[in-house]
């Protein structure tokens, strides 16, 4: 069997996606690419609704500003890096890591550069494998990164896969917590899971939804049955459990209200051939599982989920609270009550 290919960097020009910015919790840290795929040239990604450049300074560490050069509009990330500097591909235009535009070719030697010319910088970091961007105030305290602490610590036997989807951040996760789906989307590939969903636990806790459930057949005792565990954090990242070896996080950040980018990475903990079976796991779930429910979220209406359009039911209340979390979050206000939650 060939090994699961990974994904290749977005470069594209500015006007490929045309929605909207989506609805966005602030003060997050949004993972919003993978850092190996940030090398020595500029690549530009859509992201919370905005076209980002990201590159490379000097000194290696990983700049993000607006990819649009204020000059003409050009996309920045088709340009390079020219000792330390960002310099567009069409009139050769060069920025500085501040933003600030250091040089016009175009202009007589010395002329000094245009305070109007600079480019918006983005805060990101780069952790675990990931570029992280702040999406808030201006002030200097900022939160942890949203990290998983039960993930381990570190990516020895890991395997990454990124996409995008065609669908809004939201229905995007609340394909993630729903796990009495799977006999029914998914018995094709999972046979002899039952459909009893029993225990469900859900807890909410700060920006975490935390649940628990076990998909059993009648007459299965405690020991049997198919259980996981699944968490959601804000803004948008989910813990994923199954066994006592297989776990994973998955990032589902807005592209913008259309399209949702997922970032997924499997741990298996074996020495040896750890990394291997987590290829093939992941490269399964992508090949086989995923489409099932990308297909079934896509036959969703409204396009943009509202749970008042839904009747929820008790094996939703993970679905119910992140609704009801993620909105709090967004309008920085109680939510109103979610219909279906605490129901069954």
């Amino acid at each position: 069997m060939n090994m699961p290919q990974r994904t290749r960097g977005e470069r594209h020009s500015l006007p490929m996606l045309e929605g909207g910015e989506p609805p966005l919790p602030r003060d997050c840290w949004y993972p919003i690419a993978s850092a190996r795929l940030v090398r020595e040239r500029p690549q530009t990604v859509r992201r919370l609704g905005r076209f980002v450049v990201l590159w490379r300074d000097a000194s290696g560490k990983i700049v993000a500003h607006d990819a649009r050069c204020p000059h003409r509009g050009a996309d920045l990330g088709l340009g390079c890096v020219i000792s330390g500097e960002l310099a567009c591909p069409y009139h050769g235009f060069r920025f500085g890591t501040d933003g600030e535009c250091t040089a016009m070719p175009c202009e007589p030697e010395g002329k000094p550069s245009r305070r109007d010319l600079s480019i918006r910088r983005y805060e990101v970091r780069e952790h675990r494998g990931l570029v992280w961007l702040w999406h808030g105030d201006g002030a200097s305290d900022r939160p942890p990164l949203p990290w998983f602490e039960d993930l381990p610590e570190t990516d020895r036997h890991a395997w990454d896969h990124e996409t995008v989807w065609p669908l809004p951040q939201l229905r995007v996760m609340e394909g993630m917590l729903d796990l009495h789906h799977v006999p029914f989307a998914h018995g094709r590939y999972l046979r002899g899971i039952g459909t009893r969903l029993d225990p469900y636990e859900v807890k909410v806790e700060g920006g975490t939804v935390s649940t628990f459930g076990a998909l059993r057949r009648p007459g299965d005792g405690p020991e049997r049955g198919f259980s996981a565990r699944i968490d959601a954090r804000l803004p948008g990242l989910v813990f994923l459990r199954f066994g006592p070896r297989l776990s994973g996080i998955v990032a589902c950040t807005p592209v913008d209200r259309e399209a949702t980018w997922i970032f997924a990475r499997y741990f298996v903990e074996l020495p040896v051939v750890g990394k291997l079976l987590a290829a093939l796991s992941l490269w399964a779930e992508f090949a086989l599982v995923q489409p099932d429910d990308q297909r079934m979220l896509m036959s969703t209406t409204p396009r943009e989920p509202d749970v008042r359009d839904q009747k929820l039911v008790r094996a939703d209340l993970g679905i119910a609270q992140w609704h009801k979390l993620f909105f709090r979050a967004v309008r920085g206000t109680d939510a109103a009550r979610v219909p279906g939650e605490g129901q069954g």
